[in-house]
């Protein structure tokens, strides 16, 4: 078994979730894999195949859109895997702690302990502190983890002192376009953690440049709805905004960018006409943020 030197062992180095190899199968016309379904369920001549892809998305016709294929890669940390998968809803293949050293991996370019670390969410006066305690954790427990495998241990039980923030969630990942928009409209929402808004945002993007068709059509499940099912969230809908949570750009009143929750509507709250084009600056400008970590 290799015992890896001391500058390899020193070597834990900070990245972020991360998004590669991204694909649409049939690229650019898989959208109209979704008119032929659709043709096929009915959908008269007369309507254009852009306004029938169109209605298919805005209308959550999700057994027409599970004919659009993507696939992908994902890296994220050991602790997000699991709220990843939580969504049952993808077919997957992973980086295996049992059988590949945690340095190691066809995705890196060299050995190296890779973590994910929000230091960026950190905003107290104990930052510097907290940082310093985040990061001297994870290298003690990457010590021990070699300390144990140099004691000739599989690497099967080494790992269960690997941390929270190793990035070893790494999966090729293949989906359907229904799959993907209901995660995105979990994902993209202010209350999802970071983490998870860095993919899903850098999950969007890359789904425009591949799909342009789909623009402004996906979003967060109040954008994509016209009404929020966060009702009565506080920190988040109600109440002292949540100090963590990025400020919802829909929540407020007499403005045009206001979605209202659920619960709002059913006790007659009046609404202005909503502004979509400017709606749709403002999310992607949260978007934007997230995928890049800060």
């Amino acid at each position: 078994m290799r015992i890896m030197n001391m500058a390899e062992l020193n070597k834990v180095k900070i990245v972020k979730p991360d998004i590669w190899n991204f694909e649409v199968v049939k690229g650019k016309d898989a959208w109209k894999e979704i008119v032929y379904s659709a043709r096929m369920s009915g959908v008269p001549p007369q309507v254009k195949d852009k306004s029938v892809f169109k209605m298919m998305v805005e209308n959550d016709y999700g057994s027409a859109l599970e004919h659009i294929i993507i696939k992908f890669d994902l890296k994220m940390s050991k602790g997000n895997a699991p709220e990843f998968l939580e969504h049952r809803m993808v077919s997957h293949s992973g980086y295996s702690t049992r059988y590949i050293e945690v340095s190691q991996g066809i995705e890196k370019k060299e050995p190296a302990y890779e973590v994910i670390l929000p230091f960026h969410l950190l905003q107290d006066s104990n930052r510097e502190e907290v940082s310093r305690l985040l990061f001297k954790g994870v290298e003690d427990a990457i010590a021990n983890y070699r300390e144990i495998i140099g004691k000739d241990v599989p690497r099967e039980i080494a790992r269960y002192i690997l941390p929270f923030a190793q990035a070893v969630g790494i999966y090729h990942v293949t989906l359907n376009l229904r799959s993907l928009i209901n995660l995105l409209s979990l994902r993209l929402c202010v209350r999802s953690s970071p983490e998870f808004r860095c993919i899903a945002s850098q999950l969007y993007f890359n789904l425009m440049k591949e799909l342009p068709e789909i623009e402004g059509l996906i979003g967060c499940r109040g954008f994509m709805r016209g009404a929020c099912p966060e009702s009565g969230v506080t920190g988040v809908r109600s109440g002292e905004q949540h100090p963590l949570y990025p400020v919802c750009p829909f929540k407020f009143p007499d403005t045009d960018l206001l979605i209202p929750t659920v619960k709002e509507l059913r006790k007659g709250m009046k609404v202005r006409e909503f502004n979509r084009e400017k709606a749709l600056k403002v999310r992607e400008a949260n978007f934007r943020k997230w995928m890049r970590w800060e």
